[in-house]
Order: structure tokens, then C-alpha cells, then sequence
């Protein structure tokens, strides 16, 4: 396993390097806002299921979508809704997982846009959203160092990007599938401030 140490002078350098691995079919480890993710480009099924393996996790359980905005996660599928797009307003990019409707081959795309400047980055170079999860062995704690996301897994991912310490609190998760707002776990955007917005005629 290749690693890179993320600084501010370096961000577009790795980024770019780490989105042509992702090309190549990679599944990297990476911060993000919250903790560190294992992610793998969204197009890429071979890739999700060795996230699947390093997780031990079924590979039936879903993985969110990373995107750069609601216009990228349209172009693959999510749905285009006015409520959407106003809590993208009110809380993107932010720690803020949303199950949304979707087309195609996914009947829905938990979403979030997140506010971390290299994935960000990432996110612009590879010019696709990308499939994650969190970087630990389903049901242990996440990690929020490096070296945790490196060693805790069945595997190693070819690439993990060493940005320091994250904040180490998961995403608020959501779903607005049927159309009603219903929190699954609520994180640092409040359920309350969630509930204000979806109730508000659009």
C-alpha cells in the first residue's frame, strides 16, 4: 500500500494522482469532514466489492455516493426534486448523508457533498462521484487517524491519503425516499434544522 501525506500545497498534486489510480480500478483510503472513507470510483463494481471484502460487510449493503454537487449525482442517476435542492442549499457541502430517489440501476443514492477540500479536489480531477464508506470493519469504531484506516481492515486499499486527524463524528444520515424526511442517525447537522427545512413549502 502506497501512502501520501496531504498537506495545503499539495492538495491538487495528490488529488490528481490519486484520481488516476481511481481510474486505473483503485479503492483508496481518505479523510474526509468526518472520518476517514474507503472509496473507489462510482462506475467501478469491481471496486466495490473489494470495499465490500475489506469491510467484511455484505456487498448488498449500499455504499453513499460522494459528489461535487447535485448536478454530478443527476448525471448518474439521482433524481432532480425542489425539497433536495433546498436542503442542498441549507446544508451542502457538509457532514450530511441523504437518502434520495434514483433511476437507472439504483432504486436510491445516499448522497452527500462533502465540505473537505481534497475530496473535493478529488472529486473534480476523476470528473465522476465517487462510491464510499467509512474506512473500519463493519460494526467497529470509525477511523480518524491514518494509521487506523491503514490497519483496521480486512486488506489493505491500494492508496491512503494521510491528511492528520479528522473531526471523528459521522455524518447526520437521512432518507427522503417516499417522501417523507425520516433520520436514521442524527450527527452534526441537527434532525431539527432537517425537519425546518423539508416541512418549508418549495
Amino acid at each position: 500500500m502506497r501512502t501520501l501525506r496531504l498537506n495545503a500545497a499539495n492538495t491538487t498534486e495528490i488529488a490528481n494522482a490519486a484520481a488516476e489510480q481511481l481510474r486505473d480500478g483503485a479503492v483508496i483510503a481518505a479523510p474526509t469532514e468526518t472520518v476517514y472513507g474507503l472509496m473507489t470510483a462510482w462506475s467501478n463494481t469491481a471496486g466495490r466489492e473489494r470495499i465490500s471484502q475489506l469491510k467484511r460487510r455484505s456487498p448488498d449493503k449500499h455504499l453513499q455516493m460522494l459528489a461535487p454537487d447535485l448536478e454530478a449525482a443527476h448525471r448518474v442517476g439521482l433524481l432532480q426534486d425542489a425539497r433536495i435542492q433546498a436542503i442542498a442549499e441549507a446544508f451542502w457541502p457538509g457532514p450530511l448523508t441523504l437518502v434520495c430517489p434514483a433511476k437507472g440501476s439504483y432504486e436510491t443514492i445516499g448522497l452527500r457533498i462533502p465540505d473537505h477540500a481534497f475530496v473535493l479536489a478529488l472529486l473534480r480531477c476523476l470528473e465522476q462521484p465517487l462510491a464510499a464508506t467509512s474506512a473500519n470493519l463493519s460494526g467497529t469504531s470509525a477511523a480518524t487517524v491514518a494509521e487506523e484506516a491503514g490497519r483496521d481492515l480486512d486488506g489493505l486499499p491500494d492508496l491512503l491519503i494521510d491528511g492528520g486527524k479528522t473531526v471523528g463524528q459521522a455524518s447526520t444520515v437521512a432518507s427522503v425516499v417516499g417522501g417523507d424526511l425520516t433520520i436514521f442517525r442524527e450527527g452534526p447537522v441537527a434532525a431539527d434544522a432537517l425537519r425546518g427545512i423539508w416541512a418549508s413549502p418549495v
